[in-house]
């Protein structure tokens, strides 16, 4: 799992984000039920980007404030435009924390 952090600067709009698999040693099977993939997704009506666990029994791919269609977005096309005024985004992806620590522990 990487956090993706994505800035307008004509704007100012300014989202970070899980998105990625839970665990890269971990694939989805019918016992693995914590199993979590997030795919980054935008909801027009908010203006906003969203990220969600697409294997959630919950996920219906619709936005929380209309009911409307998420539109999904890959993070690794160039370039993802900003939600509210459509222009470039700069993103940029890390490791979380726990991956970090982890890591340096070694």
């Amino acid at each position: 799992m990487q956090i993706y952090h994505f800035l307008c600067k004509g704007c100012g709009y300014e989202s970070k984000l899980p998105l990625g698999s839970s665990d890269l040693d971990q694939v989805l099977t019918d016992v693995n039920a914590d199993y979590a993939e997030y795919h980054l997704f935008r909801c027009d009506k908010e203006s906003k980007f969203v990220h969600a666990d697409i294997h959630s029994n919950d996920f219906e791919g619709k936005c929380s404030a209309d009911g409307s269609k998420l539109e999904e977005i890959n993070p690794e096309m160039s370039p993802i435009k900003c939600p509210r005024c459509n222009r470039d985004l700069i993103t940029g992806a890390s490791a979380p924390l726990a991956d970090v620590d982890s890591t340096s522990a070694q």
